[in-house]
């Protein structure tokens, strides 16, 4: 059994956990490339008049901690730095405005994002924020963050009927119901063994049972090798290729794809529905404004560092 079958179903879904970590961060990160182009040429001042610090000891002779403050300044620091002015910035003009967020609002923002991109599993939301090194009290603090920044450009948005109609009819592909199928299946490593399996099936051998025993997707072998309802590019092309051209209650042939041989059982399926406006208005009216935050937010933080006094103590 290889690591690469671990959580197949993961990266045969986009990744989504990571896409998801990169999209809490969109906003925020538009505010700090504004804040950096703001502040790149800003003359910068070192003299702390603090006693060196040491860090490590090689052979005898001492790493100090400003040695090493220096190295990683150099190699991304002022960036670093106006990530946390621009948040200090962000933070004040949230406090004037009397602008919070509250524990049950991020403690649904959470939770929101674990159950839309983690199936409700909170270990694997915490299992995906350890392997690209986020800790979770970062990841609760961006989300936070990421929440203020909203607050603060709605209360620079307008919208009216008419733009929302415009953004749907521009934007129609973001509310569709596309086709969607339910499928199952057991990915092995050989087509001898996918065969085999396809054998016991038509044998009348269950299905769950057999991938509990050969399916090498760690992700859903114990649960009958569901994978849910997916849609159109979500899968890689031969696995959705397959899946889509079954009837309900079928069982593909072997399927091979980059990560082995498949075995797929289609469930079920639904079909394109197309929406009305009226249908989707709160989803068109939260997408318009998805859209428009970043540039509210990058004007407001060009208005505060030009409005602020700033010392760069650096």
């Amino acid at each position: 059994m290889t690591e690469e079958s671990t959580g197949l179903m993961d990266r045969i879904n986009s990744i989504k956990p990571l896409h998801l970590i990169i999209a809490v961060l969109v906003l925020f990160i538009a505010v700090v490339i504004l804040a950096v182009m703001l502040a790149q040429d800003t003359p910068r001042i070192a003299d702390t008049g603090q006693e060196a610090e040491t860090v490590a000891m090689v052979n005898g002779n001492p790493v100090y901690k400003d040695d090493l403050f220096e190295v990683l300044y150099a190699q991304g620091g002022p960036d670093a730095l106006e990530q946390l002015i621009a948040r200090e910035l962000i933070a004040q003009e949230a406090k004037r405005l009397n602008i919070e967020i509250s524990e049950a609002e991020l403690d649904e923002e959470i939770e929101q994002i674990v159950s839309e991109n983690f199936q409700g599993s909170r270990d694997d939301f915490l299992s995906v924020l350890e392997f690209y090194g986020i800790s979770e009290e970062s990841f609760v603090e961006d989300a936070r963050l990421n929440l203020l920044v909203r607050k603060l450009a709605m209360t620079e948005i307008e919208t009216t009927e008419q733009d929302l109609l415009d953004f749907f009819e521009s934007h129609s592909y973001l509310f569709e119901e596309p086709q969607q199928v339910e499928a199952r299946h057991i990915l092995v490593e050989s087509e001898e063994e996918a065969r085999a399996i396809i054998e016991g099936l038509n044998d009348g051998e269950d299905f769950a049972e057999l991938a509990a025993q050969n399916s090498i997707d760690l992700s859903n072998k114990d649960n009958a090798g569901y994978l849910g309802f997916f849609g159109r590019g979500e899968m890689v092309a031969e696995f959705e290729d397959a899946a889509f051209s079954l009837e309900i209650g079928e069982i593909s042939d072997a399927v091979q794809t980059m990560f082995g041989f498949h075995i797929i059982e289609l469930l079920d399926r639904t079909e394109e529905v197309e929406v009305q406006f009226e249908e989707v208005k709160d989803d068109v009216m939260e997408a318009l404004i998805d859209e428009r935050v970043p540039l509210v937010i990058n004007d407001l933080v060009l208005k505060l560092y030009e409005q602020s006094e700033i010392e760069y103590l650096l």
